[in-house]
C-alpha cells in the first residue's frame, strides 16, 4: 500500500493538491486582512467617530470631544481630525493625537488636533 501512495503519480497529484490549498489559504488571508492581519469595519452611521470622541473626552483636560475619520477604498483609515475643548494645551493635544494614532496605526501626521471654540 505504501508503495502505491509513493509511485510517481500519486504522489504528483498528492503533492498538486496541498499546494493548491495553501495557494487558496494565503490568498483568502490576503484578500481579507489588512497589512497587520486586523480587518477595521467602515461604519456609515458614525458611530466609530462617537465612540472614538467618547474615548478621547476621557483624556484629562481635554473636554468636550468631536472627531472626524476618513478611510480609503480599502476601510483603512487614512486620517483622522479632532476638535476639542483642551487642545490648546500642548500636552493634551500630543496626548489625542498619539491616542488616535495608536488606536488606528497610523502616523501622528494622519492626525490633526483643533481647539474647539469655547461658546459663551
Amino acid at each position: 500500500m505504501i508503495e502505491k501512495i509513493v509511485s510517481g503519480k500519486a504522489l504528483a497529484r498528492l503533492l498538486a493538491l496541498i499546494l493548491a490549498g495553501l495557494i487558496v489559504i494565503l490568498t483568502l488571508s490576503i484578500f481579507s486582512a489588512g497589512k497587520d492581519g486586523r480587518r477595521q469595519i467602515v461604519d456609515m452611521d458614525g458611530s466609530s467617530e462617537e465612540r472614538l470622541a467618547s474615548v478621547l473626552s476621557g483624556i484629562k483636560g481635554a473636554g468636550e470631544v468631536d472627531a472626524v475619520i476618513k478611510y480609503d477604498e480599502d476601510s483603512k483609515v487614512v486620517g483622522v481630525i479632532v476638535t476639542a475643548e483642551g487642545a490648546g494645551n500642548p500636552t493634551v493635544a500630543n496626548n489625542l493625537t498619539k491616542g488616535v494614532a495608536t488606536l488606528y496605526d497610523i502616523p501622528v501626521s494622519s492626525v490633526m488636533v483643533f481647539e474647539k471654540e469655547q461658546e459663551e
